[in-house]
Formats: structure tokens, C-alpha cells, sequence
């Protein structure tokens, strides 16, 4: 079972509409449920998949101004609650912790932490351009198609690409999905 905790810490005025609407455009999103709100800054959704809670949890680190926990458990243990308890009260901008219920080594929370600390960095890093070109590449388009769309040259969209750090995005993501997946094999389900 897999679930997501956001909380806003942006210096928008209108927080709570910005939230709404937040959550209403990443509950759109593949394997995402609705999400509840549990406050004006805070919402929580389960989320089917490691894909779906890796796509969710970039999107919201690309807006910069998210803090975030993920639960990932057994049958035994809610998602959602482990979420909230792996954000915790004090949470900054870019954030993620993670939970896992039960974790025999006591590592694997930690472990997905890290990766996506080391993805936010690269997020925070891109340029407009970049967001562009990586948001269209992730659409599944292929280079060609997004240069096309952006109106740019096969070799724009690759310089582009590369200085947005797209590689390192890509094998960032599937190593969290590894890793969740690992986690969601260690927490055996109860029949």
C-alpha cells in the first residue's frame, strides 16, 4: 500500500485555493486517488503504484514549494497514516521523508529519501527551456516529436535535454521505483 502526504510551505496569499486546485489537477494523474484535504497547507491520497507515487511526488517537487511524506506498508499498517508520520511537523520547501511499515533493516525510508533529495536538485536546477523539454519527453514523446511541438531543432531539444539533466532524471526515477517496489516486497501482505 502506497500513499502520499504534501504539505504547501510556498509564500503564496491565496494557499488554500492553491491547494484545492493542486489537488484536484494531480488526482487526474494515473493511479492517483483523491486526495483528502486535511488542512489549509496539507493533502493526502493513496496512490496505486511506484510509478504513479514517483511521477506524483516529481511533479510536486518540480513546483519547488512542497514538503512531502510517503508511506509505503503492509496490509497491517495504513499508508496513509505512515505518510503523515514520515512528514512530521517540521517540513521545508523540497522535503521528502518516507516510511516504511514494517522495515526489517531499518533502512529503506531512508534510502527513498535520498533519492529523491538528489532528484530535487536536479529539478531545482532547470531552466524554463528545460522544463519544457523534459515535460514533453515525459508525455513519451520521443526528441524529434518535442523539438516539432517547441519548434526547435532535433539538436536544440538534445542540448536542452542534456542541461536540464534529463539522464540523470530518468535513472533517478527508476531507481525509486526500484526501491518502493523493493520496500512494498519486504512488506509481506496479509491473506
Amino acid at each position: 500500500m502506497l500513499a502520499l502526504h504534501a504539505r504547501y510551505r510556498g509564500r503564496s496569499t491565496h494557499r488554500a485555493e492553491l491547494v484545492r486546485r493542486s489537488a484536484e489537477a494531480l488526482a487526474t494523474l494515473p493511479g492517483v486517488g483523491e486526495f483528502e484535504r486535511l488542512g489549509v497547507e496539507d493533502i493526502r491520497a493513496r496512490v496505486e503504484t511506484p510509478e504513479s507515487l514517483c511521477d506524483t511526488v516529481m511533479a510536486l517537487l518540480s513546483d519547488g514549494e512542497w514538503a512531502l511524506g510517503l508511506g509505503v506498508t503492509d496490509a497491517a499498517h495504513d499508508a496513509a497514516e505512515a505518510a503523515t508520520a514520515a512528514l512530521g511537523r517540521a517540513a521545508r520547501p523540497g522535503l521528502v521523508r518516507a516510511r516504511v511499515l514494517p522495515d526489517a533493516t531499518g533502512t529503506a525510508g531512508g534510502d527513498i529519501a535520498a533519492v529523491f533529495l538528489l532528484l530535487g536538485q536536479v529539478l531545482a536546477k532547470r531552466s524554463l527551456e528545460g522544463r519544457e523539454a523534459t515535460s514533453l519527453m515525459r508525455t513519451g514523446m520521443n526528441q524529434i516529436e518535442a523539438a516539432e511541438r517547441l519548434g526547435i531543432t532535433k539538436q536544440a531539444i538534445s542540448q536542452r535535454l542534456r542541461a536540464a539533466g534529463w539522464q540523470a532524471e530518468n535513472a533517478g526515477w527508476q531507481l525509486a521505483v526500484n526501491l518502493i517496489r523493493a520496500a512494498q516486497k519486504a512488506t509481506p501482505e496479509e491473506g
